[in-house]
């Protein structure tokens, strides 16, 4: 993943994975995250990207945009530092 990441192009997304987000995220190798909220109640299913000891990652909101669906689309950066 370093090496793609290090050649000229255009973004890299990884869509529907909570194993490998939270591995490039807490390996240095994501510049944002975009989190998309659906305004549904599903009753079942994983309901955390996040684990008790994962380790303390600073994140800074980049964009925030309400969908006519009423979906919430938010952009963090991880901050530096």
């Amino acid at each position: 993943m370093r090496g793609l990441k290090a050649k000229p192009g255009g973004e890299i997304a990884v869509m529907c994975s909570f194993s490998l987000t939270r591995q490039r995220l807490f390996a240095g190798l994501l510049d944002s995250l975009m989190l998309i909220t659906h305004p549904v109640v599903a009753g079942q299913g994983r309901r955390h990207l996040f684990e008790p000891g994962d380790p303390v990652t600073r994140l800074e909101l980049q964009d925030c945009i309400r969908t006519s669906k009423g979906n919430v689309v938010t952009t963090y950066g991880v901050r530096a530092g």
